[in-house]
């Protein structure tokens, strides 16, 4: 079993290009996307450590505030190099295992992610992630785990920007490197056009309309990832409110 102490670090700023401010946007009543999200992390059973992870910035200082507000770590360093803020805050709170999560997905379900860190310490690969062209997971679900030395080996090598402001890209582009697994569940069923993660402003709305119909059918902050998915196989037309949203490129 690799390592003993398991946390999350979640990247977090106010700075966006497309959609300035998002992570403290609201999706319905005073829950705002970060707010969100905290919560549901907290319902995992697994996690040792929650680090909300931003920035020197001055307009950072309030996602400090709202980590605090839920009792979670906080953690501030570099803007634009993403790994080194990582690779800091990992040594910072002595994690052996490191679960990647992005502030503008506010749907990571605590379940899964609990499964998956059970099947990473049970396993042998390096990297372990829920979403790419070959899982079942859609696009607003990613959850990436890997261990403190693959965090170093990554952090020794990386020299471009990508590799730097992407956290794990090197990771993927060099595949011969590491061993990697893609983590699928079962009875889940893929919308090739769902996006759940907040990119522009159609992307909060249609994460707001999901949002506020799961609370007003009593299920809290803490539905699953089956909940949001039977609510758009009853609701495709959803999928319409951000379906020429394009994810960004590397």
């Amino acid at each position: 079993m690799k390592g003993t102490k398991v946390g999350v670090i979640v990247q977090a700023r106010m700075g966006s290009t497309r959609l300035p401010n998002k992570v403290l946007k609201k999706l319905y009543k005073n829950d705002r996307v970060l707010d969100v999200l905290i919560k549901r992390l907290k319902l995992s059973k697994k996690l040792n450590e929650i680090i909300i992870a931003t920035t020197t910035d001055i307009k950072d200082k309030v996602i400090i505030e709202v980590a605090n507000n839920h009792n979670v770590s906080s953690f501030v360093g570099d803007e634009e190099n993403v790994l080194l803020r990582y690779y800091e805050a990992s040594k910072k709170f002595n994690l052996d295992i490191i679960i990647r999560v992005t502030s503008d997905c506010p749907f990571i379900d605590p379940k899964v992610l609990d499964d998956m860190i059970e099947f990473y310490k049970n396993q042998n690969y390096d990297y372990i992630r829920n979403v790419d062209e070959t899982t079942n997971f859609s696009r607003g679900f990613e959850i990436e785990i890997f261990n403190i030395e693959v965090l170093k080996e990554i952090f020794s090598r990386a020299e471009t920007k990508p590799e730097k402001e992407h956290v794990t890209f090197y990771i993927y582009t060099h595949p011969e490197k590491f061993t990697l697994y893609s983590y699928n569940i079962e009875n889940l069923k893929k919308f090739e056009n769902l996006r759940l993660t907040i990119d522009e402003e159609d992307d909060l709305l249609i994460c707001r309309v999901v949002y506020k119909k799961l609370i007003e059918k009593g299920k809290n902050y803490d539905f699953s990832i089956y909940d949001i998915i039977e609510l758009i196989e009853k609701n495709p037309s959803l999928m319409d409110i951000n379906k020429h949203v394009q994810h960004k490129k590397v």
